[in-house]
């Protein structure tokens, strides 16, 4: 069973929502099951998990609240990984890997949206200090940083703002990962002109092969994998094909699209488990199927180093180097705004 560190499970929000026990094992829903009821620790431990990137969300605007509410959820996930003999708190990149010689599952916070920041840059230090991997630039809306693909004030001709540009800089400085999920193709493109180190986008599909506006433009995969960056397939029908039920070949499609356009080293696992997508992959009731994209791939003719690459490798090195530049530069003021 190859071990998979998937970019972005939201469990976190159902928690705050229901009071979810990630802890306990719930029933697999149906085939395609909606929404949530993806994953817990143990069916993660059961599929194989080496590690989960797990969404910090609020609405997407802008206020205090916001902040907040990040604050609880990552205090929830500190909780958890301090409590649970099972898991363990990813912080930085070593973190990874010292799971791994501990047999524990890894997991770590991403924040989905720099709104919850507030406009405030100097929080960015805060993100590093509580051991966020990324943030994303912006979620369903736009904010003082970025405007989205879809969702409120969604458009494709505004990229990012000074302020933006700046937190890609500061992002970069303090060693917490820019996420362009989300961000329209200007926004991208500028965030990897700013960017001196790799960029994720955590959870997506491809224009090449389904033209939706929350998928990505070859000009964005392109820029992306200059970066040093990885791409994450999203587990979303409606994104992957436009339709409510479509299995994991489609997935695979966009998998072999941007490796045959950018290479093997730039692709990773992003499902968007507990997401609230209208519906998940039509084969995968829970997170104990990621194992089909890693097996459909090795179908296609993948071999084994590829594959671990695919499934957890790519994001390891993109998290490394960016925690390398962070580290030579953090002794250093950012540099002005390019």
């Amino acid at each position: 069973m190859t071990q998979i560190i998937d970019l972005h499970v939201d469990s976190i929000i159902q928690q705050r929502l229901f009071r979810y026990n990630i802890r306990r094992r719930h029933r697999a829903g149906v085939p395609g099951q909606p929404l949530f009821w993806h994953a817990d620790i143990p069916r993660m431990i059961e599929a194989g998990y080496r590690g989960a990137c797990m969404g910090i969300h609020y609405y997407p605007w802008e206020s205090e609240r916001g902040w907040a509410e990040m604050n609880r959820q990552i205090a929830y996930l500190d909780e958890v990984t301090e409590s649970d003999s099972r898991v363990m708190r990813v912080r930085c990149a070593s973190d990874w890997d010292r799971a791994q010689q501990e047999g524990k599952l890894g997991l770590a916070a991403g924040v989905e949206g720099a709104h919850m920041l507030n406009g405030r840059i100097e929080r960015v230090r805060r993100l590093a200090q509580l051991g966020v991997s990324y943030l994303t630039l912006t979620h369903f809306s736009a904010n003082s940083a970025a405007t989205a693909s879809i969702g409120r004030g969604a458009n494709e001709t505004e990229g990012l703002t000074v302020f933006g540009r700046r937190l890609v800089q500061e992002l970069n400085h303090w060693g917490v990962a820019v996420d362009l999920a989300h961000v329209n193709t200007p926004g991208v493109l500028e965030a990897c002109e700013v960017s001196d180190v790799p960029v994720f986008c955590t959870h997506t599909g491809v224009k090449g092969v389904f033209d939706s506006p929350r998928n990505i433009t070859d000009a964005e995969i392109d820029a992306i994998a200059d970066t040093g960056g990885v791409i994450a397939i999203i587990f979303a029908p409606l994104y992957l094909a436009g339709k409510w039920r479509v299995d994991t070949e489609v997935a695979l499609d966009h998998y072999e699209y941007v490796i045959d356009r950018v290479g093997i080293d730039h692709v990773a696992v992003g499902s968007d488990y507990d997401g609230w997508l209208p519906t998940i992959l039509s084969d995968h009731r829970d997170c104990r199927d990621v194992g089909r994209v890693v097996e459909g791939l090795r179908r296609r003719g993948y071999g084994d180093e590829e594959l671990e690459k695919v499934a957890y490798a790519n994001a390891l090195r993109a998290f490394r180097d960016v925690e390398e530049a962070a580290r030579e530069s953090v002794s250093s003021p950012p540099r002005g705004i390019r």
